[in-house]
């Protein structure tokens, strides 16, 4: 099923691009210049810095695509990039010796992407009917109460008397003489 894209389509899409082109390029500085990472060779959990460099780089050219796909407006797409998304986060958690800061920004990053393409679904996708009761009935209702909330009000409210109010005017009124009655029970 495909549909028109949304914004948070041209968002995830946008970041998913952005994030595969910045693992391109931790790729290639993996493969050709070691020296800048934190982390020695020896130091690496799982592979060392030229093998690092291939799989980041074809990782990034897949997100790439990935995100390119999110365009389309098909479902395949939306899941393929959760997958892919939910992957380079745990992909970081491997390089985070690596890349610290950037290891925790694109994980950040990568549950943002999530939320987008599951939050963010249109009606349609999710297989409800757009025009149905449901949906129509909570666009009146999310009207009714932003127009509630955006109008002046049109007579200021009245105070209401405490209870405290209320008996200390019953006290004052009846006997006149200034002394205060007992309190029946």
């Amino acid at each position: 099923m495909q549909t028109q894209p949304n914004g948070w389509q041209y968002f995830v899409s946008t970041l998913l691009v952005v994030t595969g082109a910045i693992n391109v390029i931790q790729g290639l500085a993996a493969m050709f210049t070691p020296d800048f990472y934190i982390a020695g060779e020896a130091q690496m959990l799982v592979l060392e810095y030229g093998a690092w460099g291939i799989l980041l780089g074809l990782w990034g050219v897949v997100l790439v695509v990935a995100g390119l796909a999110i365009l389309s407006g098909s479902t395949w797409a939306r899941i393929f990039a959760v997958v892919l998304a939910a992957m380079n986060a745990i992909a970081q958690l491997a390089f985070l010796i690596a890349m610290p800061l950037w290891s925790v920004v694109v994980i950040a990053i990568d549950v943002l992407v999530i939320y987008g393409l599951t939050a963010g679904w249109p009606a349609a996708i999710r297989g409800e009917d757009p025009e149905g009761s449901r949906e129509s009935s909570h666009r009146s209702s999310y009207r009714a109460g932003y127009q509630a909330a955006h109008e002046k009000p049109t007579a200021a409210p009245r105070p209401t008397a405490s209870p405290e109010q209320g008996t200390a005017q019953g006290r004052g009124q009846g006997s006149g003489s200034g002394q205060r009655q007992q309190p029946t029970s």
